[in-house]
């Protein structure tokens, strides 16, 4: 199931190289969601922005998708107008070929954490621990920019853990994220896979990855599915009366993304 996720995602990345050959320049900035009014707009299913927009803009055609690639399928194929991502994706995607006009959103900085049971205050303030120590030896920004900075991040080092006895962290991700998550040959990458493998050889115990669907990231970590789960989780408020969060370990934006027009 993998290897033929992995699969249509490059096929989807080349089909895009081909439209974005005869793009041109001609593509209308957006840059406040009350603009999107009428549109037909493609979010990513549970994510801040599918909330956000149902929340504060009903008379917006919100289309919901299940992963991120399925945003850009719907842009490619017409089934939608625009696109709402976060900068560090988005610009993965154009900086792959693909034939889009990005503008930015007037809306605050979307600040990410992991998340946590509401019971698990102990594994939580570790975390926030080893945070903080990443931050102050600026190894944090080190690991950001070689994640963000990649082109092709599938072709970095899969994160490697460091012990194999005892209890394991059960962390909950979605694979299919880049450059946060991704899958490469059946293994768990990116920026969120090696935060979370660095934090469990910190604490000296083996970690355990259960890649699922973003929407149910938050449901599973409230019935104790796992211990923790880091996924470009955005801290909301509506969201932080469900489970606790860590301190931030990126600032995301928020894009507005739509296909070029074509001649």
């Amino acid at each position: 199931m993998k290897t033929k996720r992995i699969i249509t995602n490059i096929c989807l990345l080349l089909t895009a190289l081909l439209l974005a050959s005869c793009a041109s320049d001609k593509g209308t900035k957006i840059h406040k969601f009350e603009q999107l009014k009428g549109k037909k707009v493609v979010v990513q299913e549970g994510t801040n922005f599918d909330d956000m927009i149902t929340a504060d803009y009903p008379k917006v055609e919100l289309i919901r998708v299940p992963t991120l690639f399925d945003i850009y399928r719907a842009l490619l194929s017409g089934e939608a107008e625009y696109g709402i991502d976060d900068d560090v994706t988005a610009i993965l995607m154009l900086s792959s070929g693909l034939g889009i006009d990005t503008a930015y959103a007037e809306t605050p900085a979307n600040s990410m954490g992991a998340i946590f049971h509401k019971s698990n205050t102990e594994l939580q303030q570790k975390f926030n621990e080893f945070i903080t120590e990443i931050e102050k030896s600026g190894e944090l920004d080190t690991l950001r920019h070689k994640w963000f900075s990649s082109s092709a991040p599938s072709s970095l080092p899969v994160p490697k853990a460091q012990f194999t006895e005892g209890e394991p962290i059960t962390v909950l991700i979605e694979g299919d994220y880049p450059p946060f998550d991704l899958t490469v040959h059946g293994k768990l990458s990116g920026l969120d896979a090696e935060i979370a493998t660095m934090f469990a050889n910190k604490m000296q115990r083996p970690i355990q990855f259960n890649d699922i669907k973003f929407q149910d990231i938050i449901p599973s970590i409230e019935a104790g599915k796992g211990d923790m789960a880091i996924s470009g989780i955005t801290i909301t408020d509506e969201r932080a009366e469900k489970v606790l969060f860590s301190k931030p370990y990126n600032n995301g934006y928020t894009l507005i993304v739509s296909m070029k027009d074509f001649e």
